[in-house]
C-alpha cells in the first residue's frame, strides 16, 4: 500500500534512513532536526511493515521560459529485506500521479551512485544536471577570504544568479540560511570574497571539500587552501563535466542543461 505519512510514522521512518543511510559525521541527526518534514513523504507498506519511501521535496526550477514548480526526490530507499518487490517504481510512479495533479512540470532527483542514473532511466528520469569538478593545489599566497554569516545571504543570490546556468534551482532566502547554518554546524563553514564591496565569490566547504565554489580565481583558490588548512581539494562548481543529477519532465522539456547542487545531496 502506498499512502502519505503521519506524524506517528516517523519513528519508523528514522529507522528506515538509519539502516539505509548509516551516517558517523552528524547528517542524519541534523537533518531530522532542521529539515525533516513528513508531510513530504510518501510510504509503502506491506502487511503494516515500512518497506520503502521518498520524499517529495518542493522547488522551483528556472527555465528559459520562466519559473516552474517541481518535485526533488529525496531519500528514495527501500529496507534490504523489501528489496526487488517493486516498492520503489510504485513509489515513484504514485509521485508522478501527485506532480501531475498539483501542476508541476517535472520530477528531479540525485542518484547516490553513478549505477543508479540506469535504475531511473526506465521511469523517464534523463541526466540533465551537470557539474565540474577539478582538483585545487596549494603552491603560493592568495587572497584570504571572510568567513560569511547568515547576515550575508543576502549576498549569495547575486553571486549565484551570476555564475549558474540559465536553467537553475531557484534558491530563495530561507534556503541560503538554511545552508549556511548546516556548513557552520557540520563542515568548514561558508567562505567569500568582496571587490568594491559586494561578494564576488563564495565556497560552501566540507572539512575536506567544497561542494559548490562560484566565483574563485587563482588567487582566491590558494586563499581558500589557506583558510582551511589543506594542501588540496576537490571543488565543486557549475560545467558540464559531469551529471549530477536527472529529471522527468512531464511537459515542454528544456533544451539546455541545468543546475542544480547544495540539495542536501
Amino acid at each position: 500500500m502506498i499512502r502519505r505519512a503521519q506524524a506517528q510514522d516517523v519513528p519508523r521512518i528514522r529507522q528506515l534512513w538509519e539502516t539505509c543511510f548509516p551516517d558517523e559525521g552528524g547528517f542524519n541527526d541534523y537533518f531530522f532536526a532542521h529539515f525533516f518534514d513528513y508531510g513530504t513523504v510518501l510510504l509503502s507498506e506491506e502487511q503494516g511493515v515500512l518497506c520503502a519511501m521518498v520524499q517529495m521535496l518542493p522547488y522551483r526550477l528556472r527555465t528559459g521560459g520562466g519559473v516552474r514548480d517541481v518535485t526533488y526526490i529525496y531519500g528514495a530507499c527501500t529496507d534490504p529485506a523489501h528489496r526487488r518487490k517493486g516498492h520503489m517504481a510504485r513509489l515513484l510512479e504514485a509521485s508522478f500521479v501527485i506532480d501531475q495533479e498539483q501542476g508541476r512540470a517535472a520530477s528531479t532527483l540525485i542518484p547516490a551512485e553513478p549505477w543508479l542514473f540506469d535504475f531511473y532511466r526506465p521511469f523517464g528520469y534523463e541526466p540533465f544536471f551537470r557539474i565540474e569538478k577539478r582538483e585545487i593545489v596549494r603552491t603560493a599566497g592568495g587572497e584570504a577570504p571572510r568567513r560569511l554569516t547568515q547576515a550575508d545571504a543576502p549576498l549569495l543570490a547575486a553571486v549565484y544568479d551570476r555564475f549558474a546556468p540559465t536553467c537553475r534551482i531557484v534558491r530563495n532566502q530561507a534556503y541560503w540560511q538554511a545552508q549556511l547554518a548546516m556548513f557552520d554546524a557540520l563542515g568548514a563553514g561558508v567562505f567569500g570574497w568582496f571587490s568594491d564591496g559586494a561578494l564576488a565569490a563564495y565556497a560552501f566547504c566540507w572539512a575536506d571539500n567544497v561542494q559548490e565554489a562560484l566565483g574563485l580565481t587563482p588567487a582566491r583558490e590558494q586563499g581558500l587552501l589557506a583558510a582551511l588548512g589543506l594542501e588540496r581539494c576537490t571543488v565543486t562548481g557549475c560545467g558540464t563535466q559531469t551529471a549530477l543529477g536527472c529529471i522527468k519532465w512531464y511537459d515542454t522539456r528544456e533544451q539546455s542543461c541545468g543546475y542544480m547542487n547544495l540539495m542536501l545531496n
